[in-house]
């Protein structure tokens, strides 16, 4: 289930955030964007850019306050961090080695962004704990990186119930979760992996 779960949830109880959302991914924006991860994209990110494209626009960001970047804006946001991917000791991940110790990896693919370089990306280069596929927090505030979710399924499944449940609060251009400033914050003390 989890991306067609996540837009119907977003339907049925924040119509006001499913308007931003996009149709199917145009093709050839995949193509582009897995030559430029230079490894395969899992069924499931297939799927997810198979059944919407992300969301138009950045506010308000329709993944509790994230905004969910298109597959040709995720490109865009690979090439930035690219130029200034390199290895750094002083970063950690929950769990222990589960994420390589860099400020960005070429097999990492953005999926959603808080506009201040923090977000959430997919894993396809997973530290020696991890797993390939894995959703975790990435950029300058996220010392401690995240394995957030296994899969981009699990985490839009997550999210589904999350939004049926009342636990996405929406004031004007503000999405929070559980009324939290940010996402990536409430992240660092909820249980994980979010499934």
């Amino acid at each position: 289930m989890g991306v067609p779960e996540f837009v119907q949830a977003l339907t049925s109880h924040a119509p006001p955030l499913a308007a931003p959302l996009r149709g199917p991914a145009p093709p050839a924006d995949v193509e582009t964007l897995q030559r430029q991860l230079n490894v395969p994209l899992p069924p499931a990110v297939r799927d997810m850019y198979a059944t919407a494209d992300g969301q138009d626009g950045i506010v308000p960001g329709v993944l509790f306050g994230l905004t969910w970047l298109p597959a040709r804006r995720a490109a865009q946001e690979h090439a930035t961090w690219m130029d200034l991917a390199q290895a750094d000791a002083s970063l950690s991940s929950d769990p222990t080695g589960a994420i390589e110790a860099v400020t960005f990896h070429r097999g990492w693919l953005p999926l959603a962004t808080d506009g201040g370089g923090n977000g959430l990306a997919v894993d396809l280069a997973p530290g020696e704990t991890g797993t390939s596929g894995q959703v975790i927090t990435y950029g300058p505030d996220e010392t401690t990186r995240l394995v957030v979710a296994p899969s981009v399924s699990a985490l839009f499944h997550w999210a589904a119930q999350a939004v049926k449940g009342g636990e996405m609060q929406v004031r004007g251009d503000d999405v929070t979760y559980r009324g939290e400033g940010s996402f990536l914050d409430a992240l660092r003390d909820m249980p994980r992996p979010l499934e």
